[in-house]
């Protein structure tokens, strides 16, 4: 790689990386952290994608590819080894019940629309909640998932042991695990399709990657106009991409189908100039930069 393509990719990194480190400080989360898990994952992808056909993969080879050293790749295998964590695929699974309500047909009524439905069934042969998340979600308890569909304001109860659905997505906390889990879904799913891009094979095989803005902006008073137009055309069009998808057979391995996970994310951003300013702008803007010059330590350190 040559050395302006390294500036440039970094430079982009650099970019990349402002809104998750955001995140980070906003949620007390030290460099010092952030750089344990960024070594983790520069071994995880060392060994998953970079690996050599007919050679075994050894903590020498990827100490030389990541930058590390031999004693700090074992120190990451060997905390990899101790963790326990496994991600809580609970929001995913809370989004197929809702998915379901609205579009399994043993779930919904006239003209599609979904029915109410009793927690457990007083009349044999009535659907149920109940039924409803053993279908669509494995083993997860009804009364958990009800319990949080509540909460979040996506089920309420219409009589005792009654429940309508009001919307078709879950939204989870602003601040909840399953909402920094979600985040971290999203956000590298949009990567992969950004790095497979960049190494497609030939035009037009590349992922499906658009997105539209004004290139002059817009006025503050009309924000609130496209958002509003902005939600109802995109709810629409994905609600139109899920029904589509849940009418195709499920994949079974056990008959030899290979599975793909596919999807299809959609995201408003708003930015602000404030926003686009580098490292030597904000120093300037703060006035820690005087005609060309960083002020003095004991200023800087006030």
């Amino acid at each position: 790689m040559s050395d302006s393509i390294k500036a440039a990719l970094l430079s982009a990194y650099q970019v990349l990386l402002g809104p998750l480190v955001r995140i980070l400080l906003r949620q007390g989360i030290s460099y010092a952290e952030f750089s344990e898990v960024a070594k983790s994952v520069y071994v995880e992808v060392a060994l998953k994608d970079f690996k050599v056909a007919g050679r075994k993969a050894t903590r020498t080879r990827v100490a030389v590819m990541t930058g590390l050293t031999r004693k700090e790749v074992k120190r990451v295998i060997d905390e990899a080894l101790k963790d326990q964590y496994e991600p809580n695929a609970k929001f995913s699974r809370l989004g197929r019940v809702l998915v379901g309500w609205h579009t399994d047909t043993d779930f919904t009524g006239p003209y599609g629309l979904p029915l109410e439905l009793e927690y457990e069934a007083t009349k044999a042969g009535e659907p149920t909640f109940s039924e409803l998340v053993k279908r669509h979600s494995g083993d997860m308890s009804p009364r958990s998932i009800l319990d949080e569909l509540i909460r979040v304001g996506a089920v309420r109860e219409t009589d005792v042991g009654w429940y309508r659905v009001l919307r078709r997505d879950y939204i989870t906390d602003a601040t909840g695990r399953d909402t920094f889990e979600r985040t971290g879904f999203i956000v590298r799913n949009f990567i992969n399709t950004v790095d497979f891009n960049m190494t497609k094979s030939a035009p037009g095989k590349g992922r499906f990657e658009r997105h539209v803005f004004p290139a002059d902006g817009i006025r503050a008073k009309d924000f609130e106009k496209f958002d509003e137009y902005l939600r109802d055309r995109c709810q629409a069009l994905l609600e139109e991409l899920d029904n589509w998808l849940t009418k195709l057979p499920i994949p079974d391995p056990k008959k030899g189908d290979e599975v793909i996970h596919t999807g299809v994310g959609m995201y408003h951003y708003m930015t602000h100039v404030a926003d686009d300013r580098n490292l030597k702008e904000v120093l300037r803007d703060e006035g820690l930069i005087r005609n060309g010059h960083l002020q003095e330590a004991d200023e800087l350190n006030e």
